[in-house]
């Protein structure tokens, strides 16, 4: 699984000719200079990555008639903050990466993991007191509504991410509303 998600990562960095090398060490989490898009009742969660700012939000996908669409309940698109800041969907090879996997549980929830990696599941679930959703996911061995994710990447000569170092897991906890971090190794 590990060198399918490495393949993955190298055809996304070749399909994208703007990557430049970056300073790997950079995280926001340790204070790098990130953009941080603005969670609401839609967008649920961002994934961001160390070689460039550019951002992938999921937020929620509903149909015509208002409903939840339940094969595709979550669409991740890029905010690309590195040009101006407008939305782009992804595409197919980046999809492949950052794109979901998902199951239908019941009604109002789903089972889902990022298709490059499967090591770690998402909920998502309707609040049945404020008819709202939120994905969660377990951060230290609890639950937490998931925030973010940072993937910290190792670039090669050319600039292109050949692996991932470590990916940090932020939430915040369902009943004190507290900050939960976790750092995965992959």
């Amino acid at each position: 699984m590990k060198t399918k998600f490495l393949i993955l990562v190298i055809w996304f960095g070749l399909a994208v000719p703007s990557l430049a090398v970056r300073d790997n060490t950079v995280n926001p989490l340790d204070g790098g200079q990130y953009p941080v898009p603005q969670l609401n009742e839609k967008v649920l969660f961002y994934v961001q990555r160390t070689h460039n700012r550019n951002t992938v939000i999921y937020e929620l996908n509903y149909q015509a008639d208002g409903n939840i669409d339940k094969k595709e309940p979550l669409h991740p698109m890029w905010i690309r903050y590195e040009e101006g800041g407008g939305r782009k969907d992804l595409s197919f090879i980046q999809n492949r990466v950052y794109g979901l996997n998902v199951k239908q549980l019941d009604k109002d929830t789903w089972l889902m993991h990022f298709r490059s990696y499967n090591k770690r599941v998402i909920y998502l679930r309707r609040n049945e007191k404020n008819n709202t959703f939120r994905a969660m996911i377990i951060i230290n061995g609890k639950i937490a509504y998931l925030t973010s994710l940072f993937i910290c990447s190792v670039t090669n000569t050319m600039g292109i991410p050949s692996s991932a170092k470590y990916i940090d897991i932020s939430g915040t906890d369902p009943v004190t509303g507290a900050v939960v971090l976790e750092r995965v190794i992959p």
